[in-house]
């Protein structure tokens, strides 16, 4: 049974079926199976979008309905089957990469961008809230922090298993 503040594995079961079914809308766009009158987004970004739904539902499922959620550390509860954990890892690497890819193509993309200022700062000079350069410089800046979250996790993930097999053939 799911602690008061928790969700049950149902109600974790469906919202990450709404994710996953968000996640296809896109991809069916990007396939040309719906159309849309909407602006020119590339067939790759529908795609790399429509994916990015699909794996946050995806990782839920494997973190909470066929995994047994996180422990008080936030990390799996002990003896969490070592599948499970590298499809929690390989699943968020995708989302990772899916997000640095979507940034980048917003920043470094070929075309016009129209990039809408929604919050103001004070330090910030007006011409530069909502002009096409500041938005490029402001994806372009978290899709290298999303890159390099992406490296850092990929190496956290083959270092972490080995760390623990050690630990288990030192004792």
């Amino acid at each position: 049974m799911a602690p008061a503040n928790q969700l049950s594995r149902g109600a974790v079961l469906a919202f990450s079926l709404v994710f996953i079914a968000f996640g296809f809308f896109p991809i069916l766009l990007a396939a040309g199976v719906v159309r849309s009158n909407e602006g020119p987004a590339p067939r790759f970004a529908l795609a790399a979008a429509g994916t990015l739904f699909i794996c946050f539902g995806l990782n839920m499922i494997v973190d909470f309905v066929i995994g047994d959620g996180a422990g008080p550390d936030g990390d799996f509860k002990p003896g969490t089957p070592a599948a499970i954990r590298a499809a929690h890892r390989i699943v968020g690497l995708l989302i990772l990469g899916l997000l640095s890819s979507l940034f980048a193509w917003a920043a470094f993309g070929p075309g016009p961008r129209q990039f809408v200022s929604t919050v103001t700062l004070s330090f910030i000079p007006l011409w530069w809230r909502s002009t096409e350069l500041a938005g490029r410089i402001w994806f372009g800046a978290f899709s290298v922090l999303l890159a390099v979250a992406l490296v850092g996790s990929a190496i956290s993930g083959v270092r972490r298993p080995r760390r623990a097999i050690n630990a288990t053939n030192a004792r």
